[in-house]
Order: C-alpha cells, then structure tokens, then sequence
C-alpha cells in the first residue's frame, strides 16, 4: 500500500485556467453587449454614433459629460474563488440577492425567465450568456465567483451594493502613494478635490466619475488589498467603453473608433505591415471591396493604459506638481478583429503625436 500522508497536493492548473478561460469568455460576451450591440443600436434609431478623436483617448481628455441612452452599460465583479471574508462588509452579497428565480421575480419581474434553470447560472453553461444579457440590464452589479459547491465558476449575486466613503478610498490612495501624510484634508479642500480627480484617473476614469465607475474603481482597490486573482467590468454611458480592472499594472479599455484622413492611411500601412490583405475582418459594418481602402471604418479599438511615475509611490516633496501631471499614459493599442473573426489583432497608435 502507498503511503500517501506525505505528499503535498499542488495548487490546481485546472482551476488557474478555468478563472482565465472566464475571463476571456466574459470579456467577448461584454464587449458584444456594451459595445457592438450599443453601435447597433444607434444606427437602428438613426442616432450618430458618438465617436471619439485621437485626442480624446485619455481620461479627462474626452467629451463633456453627455450620457447616451443607446449605450448599454455593465458592472461587473469575477473573483477568482469567493469574495474575502474582510470584505463582506463593503459588498452586499445577501440571500435576498443571490441568482435564484424567486429573487430575479422579485428584483426584475418585467424579465421573461420562464426558461431559467439554476444551472444556467455556471459559467459553462450554454444557458448562461442568455441569462447574463437579461440579468445586465439591472442597477448595481453582477458578482460570479466560485461556486460553494467547488463545481465551477457561478453568477451568484445580483444588485450588489458597493458601500463606501469615497473620502476614505480618496485618503488609502493619497497615503499609499504619499500625496498626504495621515488626514485627508491635512492640505485643504482645494487639494482633496484635485486628489479625487486623480484617484479617478488612476482606474482609467475621468475627474467626474460617478455611478458605475465610481463602484468600479473602489471594488478594484478594494480587491487589490487581497490575494485573489479578479476582474472589474465596467461601461457606462458616457465614454462609451468598456473598462476592465485586475490586480495587475495596467488598465485595459475597449472602445469603437473610426480614423480618417491621414490617421486611416496610417491604419491602412500598419495592416500591411501586419499582412492583413482583408479590411472586411475588421469592420462592423460590411462595405463593398473596392471602397475598403477609402471608407473610414468603426472598428474595435484596444487600449492597454499604464501608470505614470506621478501615480506611483513617490517623495512625497514633489507630489504637488505630480498632482498637475498625467497619471496615465498609453503602453501599447490594437485594432481587433470583428468578435467573429478569426484574424489577428493589428497594433496600430491611432493618438499620433504629429496630430494630438
């Protein structure tokens, strides 16, 4: 007989790329929802898509605060594992809003889920993208975790609840990075407000988030404060984009563009460069062949931002300069293929520096 109490199990390949398998899986459902239905949309009722310029890609640096009601939004939280115990006291994760029928009734009763079934709640389920579209559609966010059963990954928690004091997540990360020494208005109002706008800028938001993205940034750091891998979806109607937050360096946005002029002949060398002969793979909108090298195409744009020296732990006897300085700054973007396309990503800077 094998003596087996000596043997020290390994942590579980199966489960590491279960989380990231979801993630990949979760990242294409929510860029159809939030962004390629959305365009739709606009285009269905006649509306201008709200494109934005090169200009415009950085936080603080886009459009005024206008919200476009053709626009679908999601909030969402993917935890690789359960929620910390520690903060169970900043996400409300209730019986009354777990994922069951009986709550979706209660919650959501205009919702059609005569076909619901529990199992349509795991990740893996055909049912659940189904489910999920309904289900973004409500105030607050969606929270998919492992399940308590160690069966899979599950949407357990609906119209979660982030609570608390933006003074407070202001004041972690004024100390974390040493803007302020122990109180947050040690320096003055006029200083708090400039740092708020700052803590926004630093999760890939402008001065005047509020809402979703507000929630978003305090569940990132949050998180962050904990050993557990995690993903934040966020796409408001603002800036018509889609956020995603992890416990990495660096912020991933997505978001629909459509360069002309010089900025599209710039495209059309960097797909060559790339050996892309087919612009048709990248467009949303089918156009005849012979215009593809002169129409100025929507196509799916990713950004991948990273954060300045200003947004790192620093002296703090220059931190006040650093208040008046990006704390962003783009690290790489691509042009993505359809959602439904095979062909590779094409990296191509759309912010020029001979044109911003």
């Amino acid at each position: 007989m094998t003596d087996k109490s000596n043997i020290i199990p390994l942590p579980s390949l199966v489960q590491a790329d279960r989380f990231l398998e979801n993630r990949a899986r979760l990242t294409n459902q929510l860029l159809r929802h939030s962004l390629i239905d959305s365009f739709f949309r606009f285009i269905s009722d006649g509306k201008p898509y709200p494109f934005v310029t090169a200009s415009q890609l950085l936080p603080n640096l886009g459009p005024g605060w206008i919200e476009h009601r053709h626009q679908n939004t999601v909030l969402m939280f993917l935890i690789d594992g359960s929620l910390p115990r520690p903060l169970n006291k900043h996400f409300r994760l209730r019986t009354s809003n777990r994922v069951t029928w009986r709550n979706i009734q209660r919650l959501a009763p205009d919702l059609d889920l005569s076909d619901f079934k529990a199992a349509h709640c795991h990740l893996n389920d055909p049912g659940f993208e189904a489910l999920l579209n309904r289900l973004l559609a409500l105030d607050y966010a969606l929270l998919a975790q492992e399940s308590a059963e160690g069966d899979g990954m599950t949407l357990s928690h609906m119209h979660v609840k982030l609570e608390r004091l933006t003074d407070t997540a202001i004041k972690e990360l004024g100390k974390q990075l040493g803007y302020i020494d122990r109180r947050l208005f040690e320096r003055g109002e006029d200083y708090v407000e400039a740092l708020e706008g700052k803590f926004f800028e630093y999760f890939g938001f402008s001065a005047n988030a509020a809402g979703r993205k507000s929630a978003a940034a305090m569940a990132a750091q949050l998180l962050s404060a904990h050993s557990q891998r995690f993903t934040v979806f966020v796409a408001g109607q603002e800036d018509c984009r889609l956020t995603i937050l992890d416990q990495g360096p660096l912020i991933e946005q997505y978001l629909l563009i459509r360069p002309v002029g010089a900025a599209l002949h710039r495209f059309q060398q960097a797909a060559m460069a790339a050996g892309v002969q087919d612009l048709n793979d990248y467009a949303l909108t089918r156009v005849q062949p012979a215009s593809l090298n002169d129409s100025a195409l929507p196509m799916l744009y990713r950004l991948r931002l990273e954060r300045t020296a200003a947004a790192q732990a620093g002296d703090r006897q220059h931190r006040d300069r650093d208040l008046l300085k990006p704390w962003l700054r783009i690290k790489d973007a691509a042009v993505l293929p359809r959602l439904d396309s095979n062909a590779p990503e094409i990296p191509f800077q759309w912010a020029d520096p001979a044109e911003v």
